[in-house]
């Protein structure tokens, strides 16, 4: 492990040890799953930890678990950090400084993370995916005007116009109907099972069986739980997970301003006009 993975599992360890106490089942899904699965830690050149809670088990946790952390390691969503601007919440090790270019200019919590993704329902008929979708969009767009990116001329045009009318002030309001609109498909009742949060179309929903009550899996000596058919999972994901990526293929997925493993982010923040 490098030093930055060392830091994630740290947060990953009080994220299982809170869950433990507070019988709160989860899954680690996306890379992370594939690294539980292939490597039983991290993908070596992988760069953050995610894992997916059913909704009501999020629900808990967001509720519950800030009492039971230590200090120095905060839960930040849109409600405990008012312009953080995602559908999903992160672990964050606030003794550390972890700033992602597209949160670099927003006055939020930027130490190093791990993701903490709702899982819900999602509708089944086809016409019914297509109306839900366009209205997510809708949600997707206005929130790009609180974030950075490289846009295209078009894109860049809607988020300068977002921005002079303040849609990038109104974050909070504008997830608060967000997450009521996806919560709408309570997974229990959902033949399909969705992760919002690292919304990528179709590889995102899968039928509630891949996911079932989750399989035991090894991650870096933790006892996990991984997706029930793993393999489906995986396989819709990322095609033929089990064969090795080209060398040139073998990097990480985020992008950050400042990495400081032994600073706190308060130090950033100081910079901030």
């Amino acid at each position: 492990m490098n030093d930055l993975q060392k830091k994630e599992l740290r947060l990953l360890v009080w994220f299982d040890r809170v869950c433990g106490e507070l019988g709160l089942p989860y899954f680690l899904v996306c890379g992370s799953a594939l690294g539980a699965v292939k490597y039983k830690g991290f993908i070596p050149w992988d760069d953050d930890v995610d894992v997916g809670m059913l909704r009501g088990d999020y629900d808990r946790f967001m509720r519950e678990a800030p009492a039971l952390l230590p200090e120095g390691i905060f839960l930040q969503n849109f409600r405990s950090d008012p312009a953080y601007p995602l559908i999903f919440a992160k672990l964050r090790d606030s003794n550390t400084t972890y700033v992602e270019t597209g949160l670099a200019h927003i006055p939020v919590n930027h130490g190093v993370y791990m993701d903490i993704f709702p899982l819900d329902g999602y509708p089944a008929d086809p016409k019914d995916q297509r109306r839900f979708e366009r209205r997510k969009r809708i949600f997707r767009c206005k929130l790009l005007a609180a974030l950075e990116g490289n846009y295209s001329p078009r894109a860049r045009l809607a988020v300068t116009a977002m921005r002079l009318m303040g849609v990038h002030k109104r974050t909070g309001r504008i997830l608060e109907r967000y997450e009521q609109m996806i919560r709408a498909y309570p997974p229990e009742e959902s033949e399909l099972i969705c992760n919002h949060g690292n919304w990528q179309g179709q590889l995102e929903y899968a039928p509630r069986e891949q996911y079932g009550e989750g399989t035991a899996a090894e991650f870096v000596g933790i006892k996990v739980r991984v997706p029930a058919q793993y393999d489906m999972y995986l396989t819709r994901k990322y095609g033929d997970w089990r064969a090795e990526l080209p060398p040139e293929q073998q990097v990480g997925h985020h992008y950050y301003t400042v990495m400081d493993l032994n600073t706190p982010y308060t130090e950033f923040l100081r910079s901030y006009p």
